[in-house]
């Protein structure tokens, strides 16, 4: 059977973390690290990363220079940060959706929500970001946060993401990678695989979740790859930015 063929079936190897599944078992293993995280995500975000995702988030919304009146896709949305900051900038008039396909996340934004001042601009949709559950060319912006590291085919969801973008739309993703500087990159290997996994267990109950994080990062492409294939979806304006030595990075495009 052919690599296409063996991906159509769904039969294809694919990795979660360290470890090679199929991609049906991805959905499943993914959507399941979520679970048992999801009321005390937002905590946990916040301490393990010294609060420096808020900058992260913050500034690439800023990147997108959004509009009032602009429709905003947040793929991958969880609990709904991006999203609210860009309701901020959209809203009265126009709208930004949280799309993620795990329930208990999005039900632990949705307080989030309540509590902004557009959450009447703030719409949740549950759904698989492969197959995009919107027509061709109805968003002026989309944005991922820290979620293409878990779509089984990249590829076709950056194609999904090209699609429902205008022509001119912006595309704005936060990726997490690896530091450039080698001491650095020691450090952050000891923080994610000793100290992080220990501390997302007192905070939310388990670390599972978080030494998944911890591998998906070292086996995900390197930023200049991840650009590449932005270019393949036919995406042009293609450019990336590593933030706080790259522990974070920022993908800009338009289609």
């Amino acid at each position: 059977m052919s690599e296409d063929a063996r991906r159509d079936a769904g039969t294809e190897d694919v990795s979660f973390g360290y470890k090679s599944v199929s991609a049906p078992e991805k959905r499943r293993l993914v959507s399941g690290q979520f679970d048992p995280i999801a009321r005390r995500y937002d905590l946990a975000d916040a301490l393990l990363s010294f609060g420096l995702h808020f900058y992260w988030k913050r500034w690439g919304i800023d990147q997108l220079a959004l509009k009032e009146g602009e429709r905003v896709l947040d793929v991958c949305g969880g609990t709904g940060d991006l999203a609210v900051l860009a309701a901020e900038r959209v809203a009265p008039q126009g709208q930004a959706f949280i799309y993620d396909f795990n329930r208990p996340m999005m039900n632990a934004g949705r307080a989030k929500v309540r509590r902004s001042r557009f959450a009447g601009s703030i719409f949740f949709v549950e759904g698989d970001a492969e197959s995009l559950s919107f027509p061709d060319m109805v968003f002026d912006a989309v944005t991922v946060g820290f979620g293409i590291r878990n779509l089984v085919h990249l590829d076709q969801g950056l194609g999904e993401m090209h699609r429902v973008l205008k022509r001119g739309g912006r595309l704005m993703i936060l990726e997490f990678s690896l530091p450039v500087h080698r001491w650095l990159r020691r450090l952050y290997d000891f923080y994610s695989f000793k100290v992080m996994p220990l501390a997302a267990g007192i905070i939310c109950g388990t670390g599972g979740p978080f030494r998944y994080l911890a591998e998906s990062i070292r086996v995900f492409d390197a930023p200049e790859r991840v650009a590449e294939r932005l270019k393949n979806a036919g995406f042009s304006d293609v450019r990336f930015r590593r933030l706080t030595d790259g522990i974070a990075v920022v993908y800009l495009a338009r289609r």
